[in-house]
């Protein structure tokens, strides 16, 4: 398009020289030709100005969009810097948890072992419990044969309430220790 009206200009802007003039002597054929070829340079200028236009409205919409782009990024930068400071508390309070689990993890397992040990004794006290009762129990036998032959041996018509009277006594505490009635 400057081209074009460089050249325009340079043509009208020279000064004609007499000689030339006399020679063309303004021929309306020529200038016709000068005027169309003038009017074909303006309508290829105004194409390329629209053109151009068309494009500058372009490059205007997508430096808008980037524009728009960029804030919306930033946005989403803010949010992300949010999440990510959000998931680093939600770290740091799983760790804790975490510790705070394995802690009692193991009282859990220090608190079975102890309750395996008491269940351990418990038996053996059960155990020892009714070794003592057998032997008990055979003492009291024992002890009844004895008192029934010492008292058939000291008086043999007391013998039968002696040995009663022994029974009663030596059963009811045999009883209350092994929960018996």
């Amino acid at each position: 398009m400057t081209m074009a009206m460089v050249e325009i200009n340079s043509t009208l802007n020279t000064k004609p020289d007499p000689e030339q003039a006399a020679d063309k002597q303004w021929d309306v054929k020529s200038l016709l030709e000068k005027v169309l070829e003038l009017q074909d340079l303006l309508m290829q200028a105004q194409e390329k100005n629209i053109l151009l236009s068309a494009q500058a409205r372009e490059l205007e919409r997508a430096a808008r969009d980037a524009e728009d782009l960029k804030a919306e990024l930033s946005a989403q930068a803010l949010v992300l810097a949010d999440k990510s400071r959000e998931n680093k508390t939600l770290h740091q309070e799983f760790s804790r948890v975490s510790g705070l689990l394995d802690i009692k993890l193991e009282e859990i397992e220090e608190a079975k072992a102890t309750i395996l040990e008491l269940e351990q004794q418990i038996k053996s006290k059960e155990q020892e419990r009714d070794i003592l009762l057998v032997m008990l129990a055979d003492m009291e036998a024992a002890q009844k044969r004895t008192l029934g032959e010492l008292a058939k041996t000291q008086d043999p018509t007391k013998g039968t309430v002696n040995k009663d009277k022994a029974q009663s006594t030596t059963g009811n505490w045999l009883r209350h220790i092994t929960g018996q009635k």
